[in-house]
């Protein structure tokens, strides 16, 4: 079966799930580099900031634009949270819990502001959300907002960071672009808070010499004043809703990570380890419950393959390989009885399995696993000849 065939199949769904959720990020990353390459021009001068917005916002600033933005976030949204509620266990990183705290942290910290934006003009005619009006209200009126605004800034850009990266760092042509992406990724929201420091200094000083624009921040105040009510009412609402999504996803989660705790499954691994787990749970997530070494760059979502194991005995108990699996070790080239120990689930009994990729290994392993290859071919899960 081709591995079209197998994508549009009940196995291909996790992999057409992971391609979604990845190309929602990726529209919303790209929104979010664009306007904090706005804030950057901070830097230049207060006048860059409005003069450079709607040519920064055009990909969204269309019909188009803001429906692909708008399904974007639903489908991350909703995404993040269905990984959320299909976890087996409690075997997180400490990476995977800050990327899970900070994408459950983000609506909350945003939504004020994108209500307020959104709602305001269209509730109260003339009202213009310009940079002008928005460093104005945030440096003068309300300054525990410009704070919430921070937070939720550094809460996405850091999500969305450690997500691109954990995608980038597995391709091949990362080891080229790394010296011009990193200082990228750091840079910009750098940049953007000290252009919103610099464009806030510039209004405070303008409001204090300008009754114009006191008179200007005034009317922009009572615009929101005047939206408030249903601002608040729509913010409590979603909130609410938003809430109960995340409490069914954690209870979800929960449910699955204590389920069948009674029926044991073991991993005996090379060495003479052997280590316990629930039935359900992959090789991988028995071996970080239990303290055993074993790779996994890419966090276990089954892109990187530094995880692969040969298995030795009881293959017929691990579950079938999806179509995520299938595509990653075709592209090692992996013999038959090499399984993704992320992907593998023990489904009963015991295993016995071997760890083909050192604990240590860094994601060169994923870019060139032929440099990994060690001296026995028939367990190596790469093709003997694939490093001449």
């Amino acid at each position: 079966m081709s591995l079209a065939a197998e994508a549009t199949g009940p196995k291909g769904f996790d992999l057409r799930f992971r391609q979604v959720r990845l190309l929602s990020g990726l529209v919303l990353f790209a929104f979010v580099a664009s306007h904090l390459l706005n804030l950057a021009l901070g830097l230049v001068s207060f006048e860059a900031l409005d003069r450079w917005r709607p040519i920064l916002i055009a990909p969204f600033a269309n019909p188009v634009g803001e429906v692909l933005l708008v399904l974007s976030v639903l489908v991350h949204v909703a995404a993040g949270l269905a990984t959320t509620a299909r976890r087996r266990s409690f075997a997180l990183t400490r990476l995977d819990l800050l990327q899970l705290a900070l994408g459950l942290a983000t609506p909350p910290l945003v939504m004020a502001h994108v209500l307020t934006m959104r709602m305001t003009g269209a509730i109260v005619a003339g009202f213009e959300a310009s940079y002008a009006t928005i460093l104005a209200i945030y440096w003068s009126a309300a300054p525990l907002l410009a704070i919430q605004q921070l937070l939720a800034v550094a809460a996405v850009w850091l999500h969305a960071v450690i997500g691109f990266y954990a995608v980038l760092v597995l391709r091949p042509v990362w080891p080229r672009i790394r010296n011009l992406v990193l200082p990228l990724l750091f840079g910009l929201p750098v940049m953007a808070l000290l252009g919103f420091a610099r464009g806030g200094t510039e209004v405070v000083a303008q409001l204090a010499a300008d009754p114009a624009a006191r008179a200007r921040l005034q009317a922009a105040t009572s615009a929101v004043a005047t939206a408030a009510p249903t601002i608040f009412a729509w913010q409590d609402r979603l909130l609410f809703a938003y809430a109960v999504a995340v409490l069914l996803a954690l209870a979800a989660w929960f449910g699955r990570a204590t389920l069948r705790r009674r029926s044991e499954v073991r991993v005996r691994y090379d060495g003479g380890i052997e280590a316990t787990g629930r039935a359900g749970l992959s090789v991988l997530e028995i071996s970080r419950l239990a303290g055993v070494d074993h790779a996994h760059v890419c966090e276990g979502r089954g892109r990187c393959g530094t995880c692969r194991i040969a298995v030795h005995a009881g293959g017929d108990r691990l579950s079938a390989p999806g179509a995520a699996e299938t595509r990653t070790l075709r592209s090692l080239g992996a013999i038959p009885n090499v399984r993704l120990a992320c992907q593998a689930r023990v489904l009963s009994g015991a295993v016995v399995v071997e760890r083909l990729v050192p604990a240590y290994a860094d994601a060169s392993a994923a870019r060139h696993p032929e440099d990994w290859i060690e001296d026995r071919p028939e367990v190596t899960g790469v093709p003997a000849g694939a490093a001449a």
